[in-house]
């Protein structure tokens, strides 16, 4: 099994700078005030009961609710926003996390020059959410460090140092991954709408016998006298639930939902080669089971434009799989920093400070031992690495949530036009390093298959190494 100084030559001094605990880290540190338990349980009609024997008597809580609680409350329930009948992500702009928010700047005469985007820039999601990175890091690291993390990553899927570092072989190189990647998402799409929704409730994706051979057929007309070619969109779905009786609509989801669980479980290749996480999968199908009483008509067509990668990095000695059959393992790069922290205290304790190389060393060495770690719990014996990028895809796209009985649009927009969109999309893949070189003496990965594990953070970004 190759180790890091093979995979990467001569970078020890390099990878001992992008890998400081300096480079971990970024912003105002901030603090937390907690109430105290008087204070947080001393309300207007309510009284607090705490005991002072806490070996005997546990703490009690008396409330007295009034007609104007009742009222409040119920207030309150009106104003809770339901959750998404399908969770999609239908926006012309970027997720919030993706812009730098622009600090506030003056000139001499203490006038501003730049617009203030945000009070406290270091609360925005931008740096409370990983920025271009996503969630699973501290901060949204500096550019040049997430450009190291990406030409890592494309080493590792078989570009040449050379190749990385020449601009239009770079550049020829994102291009097709790019356009691979708007490829994979319409694919995704549609496969999460035949799993989500069996081939006997859907209503319009069928074959092309039912289809109209006449061009009038295919174009609809919208509200402002446009028309819409349905033939050209990738994700073409429209359905219409019409669900049960509540009870027997509980009843018989729970069952379907345990038939599925039962009869069709997807085996460890099976999941490693599905097109979607089964996170996400599970999301729409829960959508599904919990989907409005009444009927809803869902509509959704959309065509991917063009792709841009955001941000790409690799994850070594750890996989998704591999985590989940050892939880153990989920924290392996907090103890590699806490034990990097711990090695700086030493060092100052001794007086002096660690130095790039001995910074390295350690990071190398921590990194090898996860290879060898991951090899060992493999059932192949190889050590895995795990790529990950997240892409903004921009479409151009139909989306209606609609309440059939009273025309209610319930998410997007009902006007049947086609609008200009940008998806975040997060896909993985895993590599496998080979115990032992090749004939030619080149360590070879055994690159595997992208997997799409999230798509606009409706789950957070599905992080497993954190």
């Amino acid at each position: 099994m190759a180790t890091i100084q093979q995979l990467y030559p001569k970078s020890q001094r390099f990878i001992s700078v992008a890998l400081s605990p300096q480079c971990y880290l970024s912003g105002r540190r901030r603090t937390f005030h907690l109430p105290s338990i008087r204070r947080r349980y001393t309300r207007q009609h309510c009284r607090y009961i705490a005991s002072s024997d806490t070996t005997n008597k546990a703490a009690a809580t008396d409330a007295t609710v009034t007609e104007n609680d009742v009222d409040n409350s119920n207030l309150a329930a009106k104003l809770i926003k339901p959750k998404p009948l399908f969770p999609w992500r239908h926006s012309p702009h970027p997720l919030p996390r993706l812009i730098r928010p622009r600090p506030h700047s003056t000139n001499r005469r203490g006038e501003s020059e730049t617009a203030v985007d945000e009070e406290n820039p270091y609360e925005t999601d931008y740096y409370t959410k990983g920025g271009p990175l996503g969630q699973g890091w501290p901060s949204p690291m500096d550019p040049w460090l997430r450009a190291v993390l990406q030409a890592s990553s494309m080493h590792l899927l078989g570009m040449s140092w050379f190749s990385v570092a020449m601009p239009w072989t770079r550049r020829d190189w994102m291009d097709e991954m790019e356009a691979a990647f708007c490829d994979a998402f319409a694919k995704g799409v549609n496969g999460m709408i035949i799993d989500t929704y069996s081939l006997e409730d859907l209503d319009v994706i069928s074959s092309e016998s039912e289809k109209s051979n006449s061009e009038s057929n295919n174009k609809k007309s919208n509200d402002d006298g446009t028309e819409t070619n349905h033939e050209s969109f990738d994700v073409d779905f429209e359905h219409t639930m019409d669900p049960n009786p509540l009870t027997e609509k509980a009843t018989a989801d729970t069952k379907n939902a345990s038939e599925t669980d039962s009869e069709k479980p997807y085996d460890e290749e099976q999941e490693q080669n599905a097109m979607l996480e089964q996170s996400l999968r599970k999301l729409y199908q829960s959508a599904r089971r919990h989907s409005h009483p009444s009927k809803i008509n869902i509509l959704l067509r959309t065509q991917p434009q063009s792709a841009a990668i955001e941000s790409m990095f690799p994850i070594y000695g750890l996989s998704r799989t591999l985590v989940r059959n050892h939880p153990n393992l989920r924290h392996s790069y907090r103890n590699l920093a806490m034990n990097m922290q711990r090695k700086h205290r030493e060092a100052m304790a001794e007086g002096r400070r660690l130095n790039p190389i001995e910074i390295g060393r350690y990071t190398t060495n921590g990194l090898d031992e996860l290879l060898k770690r991951s090899a060992k719990l493999s059932s192949d014996g190889m050590g895995v690495i795990t790529i990950i990028a997240q892409v903004s895809i921009r479409c151009r796209e139909i989306f209606c949530v609609k309440d059939v009985e009273s025309g209610e649009i319930l998410q997007g927009h009902g006007d049947g036009r086609e609008r200009d969109v940008t998806h975040l999309v997060r896909f993985e893949i895993v590599m496998k390093d080979p115990p032992e070189p090749m004939a030619d003496g080149d360590w070879g990965m055994v690159i595997g298959r992208w997997q799409i594990t999230d798509w606009d953070d409706l789950l957070d970004g599905n992080v497993w190494f954190t």
